[in-house]
């Protein structure tokens, strides 16, 4: 019966060592300055059925702050990174990104919007959020993104995600419509970019979201330990049962 005992809090340890792969999380502004926000006197969008980011007029400057520290975890975080540029006349354009973060699941969402009354004289302008998810990876995961289609006629809300230092594995160019990207990944460093812009300050989102926040949520399932970084669990667990029998057997000897 001690044998087995013994035994079942070996498995269980070993089984712990499967739950130590982890996931950490920042945010990161992708302007001059670590800034999330950038103004732009205009915007000249990708001509019909090209893709592609389109043309920026000159820039007004960044604006803008990202919370320091890690996502936290739990309730949304509406302001993890936000600001806003004054136009002129008190006419601004702002940024947000907010977050919900439960076990390995990312709930973020991105918006870019004007205040209420916004006129535009000359150039229309363009309100820009840019920013990244740093993903610190201990593990083989599957990830699952699902990005919303904007919610205001005329954003763009693209993003990439790549292995930093690696290759980009899953994209989304167009920045119109929903889109899902599934795929595997080991330990390292990722980044999951985006570029959420407004050129239209006379168009809100639907009624409850006329400030346009737009959905992109990335999952990740635990598979596996990576076995390049730590022992095989189920490995640990039978060289840490063949020790622990032997000392057993020595004790049962001495006895």
């Amino acid at each position: 019966m001690r044998m087995l005992v013994v035994c079942f809090l070996t498995l269980f340890g070993s089984a712990q060592l499967v739950q130590g792969a982890a996931i950490s999380v920042t945010l990161n502004g992708n302007r001059a300055g670590g800034s999330p926000g950038e103004a732009f006197t205009g915007y000249e969008p990708p001509a019909t059925g090209q893709t592609g980011t389109g043309s920026y007029g000159s820039s007004l400057g960044t604006f803008g702050t990202v919370t320091a520290g890690n996502v936290p975890v739990g309730g949304f975080q509406a302001d993890f990174a936000a600001g806003n540029f004054n136009y002129g006349l008190q006419k601004r354009g702002f940024v947000s990104t907010g977050v919900r973060w439960t076990g390995s699941q990312f709930f973020t969402t991105t918006q870019a919007w004007y205040d209420q009354g916004f006129t535009a004289t000359g150039s229309t302008p363009l309100a820009l959020n840019s920013a990244y998810w740093e993903f610190t990876v201990d593990g083989i995961y599957d990830y699952r993104i699902e990005g919303q289609a904007v919610q205001i006629a005329d954003n763009i809300r693209t993003y990439r995600f790549e292995k930093v230092g690696g290759i980009v594995l899953s994209r989304d160019d167009l920045g119109k419509n929903d889109t899902v990207f599934t795929g595997n990944i080991n330990s390292g460093t990722y980044r999951l970019y985006y570029d959420h812009l407004n050129y239209t300050p006379n168009i809100n989102g639907p009624t409850g979201n006329i400030i346009g926040g737009t959905n992109l949520n990335i999952f990740f399932t635990f598979q596996s330990e990576d076995n390049g970084v730590v022992p095989e669990p189920g490995s640990m667990a039978v060289f840490g049962l063949l020790g622990l029998g032997g000392a057993l057997a020595k004790w049962r000897r001495k006895s």
